[in-house]
């Protein structure tokens, strides 16, 4: 009786594998965290204060420098803080401990991080998941509009009984580019993939690689921190299968849009905004299909998003109370505009600039000359309206400089080239 309930099982596991596959896809594995999660690695580059290299990163990719400023493309070090350049935010690791390390890059296209995991009783077939914490350590306005953005791609392997290398389905995952933000934000990535069915035989061994698919040049500059890998409860997929989770512009507010492959015993979806990518508050609530095997397509709309970038994520709640989290994506809120006009270009004595703003702020006026060194700067208060304002250097020798104009949050306004007579 028993033998017959044992296989009678296993054959309704193998029709379950093989039914769930009809909906997976790439995308669909792009959640991150999974329900009855158990940790199986977790990589947090430990503590200290001086720099170190790390085995888990390819040499093929990066290059390990002790110190000094991370001014070349494709140089890492793992350090406490991510300040490496000058104008790089300065952050603490993700972790928390006290002096805790972490993955600093100046990236480059390149497979940068690799890590197997060993598990000699083998690891049983159904879902896993792979997450990181990474930054944009740039500054908001480094490189100006066209700064690269670190693009991560995350590949999971496993070692068949042909000693080869074999992707989980669902591998490999790129995430969504790492935007900069006006202060340091940790923003988790990662997904979710499924090891098949491999009949008698256990792998004991997956491999987790990480790349960065950015070319090197101005941005591209990262800080990651643990790197986590865990199994799913029951080894199955997870009861809601996420195919996309967007957010764009629509007049003022933010349109976000979300499609599934399959859902079971899905209650609802809650909407969450955070300007910091660490506290959240729910901005809409929209209810889930139930039990569905068909594609369902999904809205909701955010009137009031605050100004600059908003962060948003979907939590997925089941008819038991049990929830799931999607990917974090990030927009920049489409808000009042401040117009800038630089009046005396050639200028003498003074620089002549007026703004036309919506709200009264705080902006700071910088010039520079064409070294990069700082001849100038002023901080004015601007009020709502048509305001005109005069940067002294009457002092400056004739030539080229930069006139870079940023507001209170860091975001710049203007930046141009203005010459002195």
């Amino acid at each position: 009786m028993k033998q017959n309930f044992t296989q009678c099982f296993k054959l309704y596991a193998a029709l379950m594998l093989l039914f769930t596959g009809l909906f997976t896809t790439t995308s669909v594995k792009a959640q991150i965290g999974c329900s009855g999660e158990r940790v199986l690695w977790l990589e947090n580059f430990g503590t200290g204060t001086t720099s170190t290299s790390s085995p888990d990163v390819l040499t093929s990719g990066l290059t390990y420098q002790q110190d000094g400023s991370l001014v070349a493309e494709g140089v890492y070090r793992i350090i406490d803080s991510t300040q490496q350049k000058p104008e790089w935010h300065t952050s603490a690791d993700h972790t928390g401990d006290l002096n805790g390390k972490m993955l600093v890059v100046n990236g480059q296209a390149e497979t940068f991080f690799q890590h197997t995991i060993i598990e000699p009783n083998g690891f049983l077939e159904g879902t896993y998941n792979v997450s990181v914490y990474v930054m944009n350590v740039d500054s908001l306005g480094v490189c100006g509009t066209n700064a690269l953005l670190t693009k991560l791609t995350f590949t999971v392997e496993y070692l068949s009984s042909a000693n080869t290398w074999v992707p989980l389905t669902g591998s490999p995952f790129v995430a969504a580019a790492v935007s900069q933000s006006p202060t340091a934000v940790w923003v988790n990535q990662g997904g979710s993939f499924t090891l098949p069915s491999t009949g008698n035989f256990l792998p004991t061994q997956i491999r987790i690689t990480l790349g960065d698919g950015t070319v090197g040049g101005c941005g591209n500059d990262f800080a990651m921190d643990d790197v986590k890998f865990s199994s799913c409860a029951a080894a199955g997929p997870m009861p809601v299968e996420l195919t996309s989770f967007t957010a764009r512009n629509k007049g003022t507010g933010i349109s976000l849009d979300w499609s599934t492959a399959q859902e079971l015993n899905n209650d609802y979806f809650d909407v969450e905004r955070s300007v910091n990518a660490n506290d959240w508050t729910v901005v809409a609530r929209v209810n889930g299909a139930g039990n569905s095997q068909t594609v369902k397509i999904y809205n909701a709309f955010d009137a009031t998003p605050a100004s600059g970038i908003n962060y948003y994520r979907l939590k997925q709640v089941d008819l038991d109370g049990k929830s799931n989290y999607s990917k974090t994506v990030s927009i920049r809120a489409d808000g009042p505009k401040t117009a800038i006009s630089v009046l005396t270009n050639p200028f003498h004595n003074s620089l002549s600039v007026t703004f036309n703003s919506a709200t009264s702020q705080m902006v700071s006026a910088r010039l520079l000359d064409i070294t990069g060194k700082q001849v100038a700067a002023e901080s004015w208060s601007i009020t709502s309206g048509n305001v005109r304002k005069d940067l002294s250097a009457g002092v400056l020798n004739p030539g080229m400089y930069i006139l870079t104009i940023r507001n209170n949050s860091g975001e710049i306004l203007y930046n141009g080239k203005v010459v002195k007579q």
